[in-house]
């Protein structure tokens, strides 16, 4: 696999100044924004650092900063995420409405661990339910699902005969 990004995902007031705005938290590792070929319109990615010291950093996409922010450049600003304060690192380029009219550009980026520490309160912190990937090529999805596959079941100890994903 070419990529692997853990993620954590959850809804969740953001306040900057008088302004809030009810949005997707997405706890996740710096290649999710790889994964989703998902470009920086100004400042920069939160790294591997910041997700094992769970720092409180966070990537805005463009719904989230114009709203709160409109005209001003949000980079170097704190925002509160659940009353928990994070700078504000990036905004993303805008990405649009996804194919099921979603708009992909309402969501917020913040480290895993810090997801799970500060903001969701998980009991089991390293637990994750959604696990993205993107392997190297076309040719190798076929390839990776094996690996994946079979990583799971040895982790999980799951047998060979029982299912590993949903209908």
């Amino acid at each position: 696999m070419k990529y692997v990004a853990p993620n954590v995902t959850g809804v969740a007031q953001v306040v900057y100044g008088n302004q809030n705005w009810s949005t997707i938290i997405n706890g996740t590792s710096p290649e999710a924004l790889e994964i989703r070929e998902w470009p920086l319109a100004s400042g920069r990615p939160f790294t591997q650092q910041d997700v094992d010291g769970a720092t409180k950093v966070c990537v805005l996409g463009k719904t989230v900063a114009e709203t709160l922010f409109g005209g001003m450049d949000p980079v170097g600003q704190i925002v509160r995420v659940k009353k928990v304060p994070f700078t504000v690192l990036g905004v993303l380029a805008p990405k649009g409405q996804s194919t099921w009219g979603q708009d992909q550009d309402d969501i917020v980026f913040v480290p895993l661990t810090t997801a799970q520490k500060q903001l969701f309160g998980q009991q089991f912190p390293g637990m994750v339910r959604v696990i993205a990937v993107q392997a190297w090529g076309p040719d190798q999805v076929e390839e990776a699902e094996g690996q994946i596959t079979e990583l799971l079941r040895q982790r999980h100890r799951i047998q060979p005969t029982r299912r590993t994903t949903s209908p």
